[in-house]
């Protein structure tokens, strides 16, 4: 049996689709955090999982012939929320960080050091605790959640990470891919993540009707899947964009995990 991880965000349902009925195939769904804990001791083989992990002294193999979750400027759902009060980002003091983001949180402090010159007080967020009641003053949030607040609190200002990322750097960013617990080849799953893939990426504006996101637009969350969301990207994007965010972010490039192999820099 395949265990095989994802996270419970729309930017993987075109990815994942029909992946829970494939009888050789255990899915959960957790998240980024909890994925990163589920790889590391072994519980998972594969998983949709952040980016981050193919980076540092204990790298995991990061598929990269595999489709993948990037942008290449806005991704409109890995961002920072201004509060009220403040007036520009250059006044943020205090950043609350998603407890369930792994790359999104270093993508924050990347941007606000080397796009604004700050280097705000994090505050890891409990669970349970609205964060727009935390009282910092920025709040970064991933995936669905971030989606919603821009409805629900469209009054704190936002910052895209994705399209920040884009004007330091002139590159995708990739946040997330097919990551493999350590000693398990991702061929042995391909196949069967790449019709997935095929299923699902064909069925983009169907899984966009289909998703209850408050009051976002089914015309948004289309677009959001077909032109905001790069699935595909060349060996040779990944590695210079993984590089580069492992470079910013002070961690060990050397042994960066693509395919099954370490890829030399």
């Amino acid at each position: 049996m395949l265990r095989i991880g994802t996270v419970p965000y729309l930017v993987a349902r075109p990815l994942t689709e029909g992946l829970d009925a494939e009888p050789s195939v255990q899915l959960s769904t957790a998240p980024p955090a909890e994925l990163a804990r589920r790889l590391s001791s072994g519980e998972l083989d594969i998983a949709l999982a952040s980016s981050i992990l193919a980076l540092g002294e204990d790298a995991l193999d990061f598929w990269s012939d595999g489709p993948v979750i990037a942008c290449d400027g806005p991704i409109q759902s890995v961002l920072l929320f201004l509060s009220p009060r403040l007036q520009s980002p250059s006044e943020i003091q205090s950043l609350l960080l998603d407890p369930n983001s792994r790359t999104g949180r270093e993508l924050a402090r990347i941007c606000l050091r080397d796009a604004f010159d700050l280097e705000p007080h994090a505050i890891e967020a409990p669970l349970e605790q609205d964060p727009f009641e935390s009282g910092a003053d920025a709040v970064q949030l991933i995936g669905d959640p971030a989606l919603l607040a821009t409805q629900t609190h469209p009054d704190w200002t936002t910052v895209d990470l994705g399209e920040t990322w884009k004007k330091l750097t002139g590159l995708p960013f990739v946040f997330a891919g097919w990551i493999c617990r350590t000693g398990f080849d991702p061929e042995e799953v391909a196949p069967i993540l790449e019709k997935a893939a095929e299923r699902g990426l064909s069925r983009r504006s169907e899984l966009a009707q289909s998703t209850d996101l408050g009051n976002l637009p089914i015309e948004f969350l289309d677009n959001y899947l077909h032109e905001t969301i790069h699935f595909r990207l060349s060996q040779e994007q990944i590695r210079g964009a993984i590089a580069e965010f492992g470079l910013r972010a002070d961690l060990d490039i050397h042994r960066i995990r693509l395919e099954s192999k370490s890829v030399a820099q």
